[in-house]
């Protein structure tokens, strides 16, 4: 077998593996759409749903892997806003308008003309984020993939755009009197890497990393276009990502002892991404409309 395909499955089976382990076995629960929206509505995928096993919700759908401390709740918690969150893991686009498994409905379902604010934070599965970087991992051992770098990754990160910003506009117009907000991923790695990333090369951390700048400068350029407000978490976390000390990382790498679920937010990124969600929400006014 091709030694970097045998990598690469080897990665995937972790990954499942610790995914599956954080999920306790009990019913999923369905989420009803609700006719006039709540105060505060969270769609997106599991960048903003999850700590992974840490404080897992048990009363959402388990599929979403969603946490009672994710960036939504504290947002939520911290305004004194009802919340109705929508985000659920491996969400993409489309989910925001149909059901994504049994037991997780529609996200935009949420929406209504009582919703004041909306947290939009979607798109990296739809650019097959997870397996373009899984091929990284696995091409450690042939050379690495930044020095093979594939066009069709940047195809695919600059192909969200269209659905997108048809997204936003239908979040306008289902949430006519809400603020939509943004926000963007956060730094993973820098330009070097560590153990904890299990050989991954130095030049490939950065190639990520850049292609994860790519997807911001997406969406933020969509958002700027359909009227919503862009929260960068870029320039608050250059020293927080995956091969920063376990204490401050916003992300868990490879090694993922506090979550389970590698390149995926710790309680620290949770609450460092809440805090810039909250400090946008509160000078932007949209709360005093």
């Amino acid at each position: 077998m091709d030694p970097r395909r045998s990598m690469k499955n080897s990665l995937r089976a972790l990954i499942a593996a610790l995914t599956l382990s954080a999920l306790p076995l009990v019913p999923a629960q369905a989420e009803p759409p609700v006719a006039n929206g709540t105060a505060y509505v969270a769609l997106g995928d599991s960048g903003a749903a999850t700590t992974g096993a840490a404080n897992l919700d048990l009363e959402a759908p388990l599929r979403c892997v969603r946490s009672t401390t994710n960036a939504p709740r504290l947002v939520a918690e911290r305004l004194g806003l009802a919340l109705d969150d929508r985000t659920c893991s491996s969400a993409k686009i489309p989910d925001l308008y149909a059901s994504q498994t049994p037991g997780v409905g529609p996200q935009l379902d949420a929406l209504g003309p009582a919703t004041e604010i909306v947290t939009v934070h979607i798109g990296a599965n739809d650019a097959d984020m997870t397996e373009y970087i899984l091929n990284c991992h696995a091409a450690a051992a042939s050379g690495g993939c930044a020095a093979a770098a594939d066009p069709e990754w940047d195809r695919k990160i600059d192909g969200i755009a269209p659905a997108y910003a048809t997204a936003l506009a239908d979040i306008a117009r289902r949430a006519p009197d809400a603020r939509i907000f943004v926000d963007g991923w956060p730094t993973y790695l820098g330009d070097t890497s560590c153990p904890a990333m299990l050989g991954l090369l130095p030049a490939d951390a950065a190639y990520i990393q850049s292609k994860f700048a790519r997807l911001n400068t997406v969406v933020a350029r969509e958002a700027a276009a359909h009227g919503a407000v862009y929260i960068d978490t870029i320039a608050a976390s250059p020293a927080l990502g995956m091969c920063a000390d376990p204490s401050v990382r916003w992300f868990d790498p490879l090694v993922a002892d506090q979550t389970l679920l590698p390149y995926h937010p710790t309680l620290a990124g949770q609450r460092g991404v809440a805090e810039l969600i909250s400090a946008a929400v509160e000078s932007s006014g949209a709360l005093h409309r």
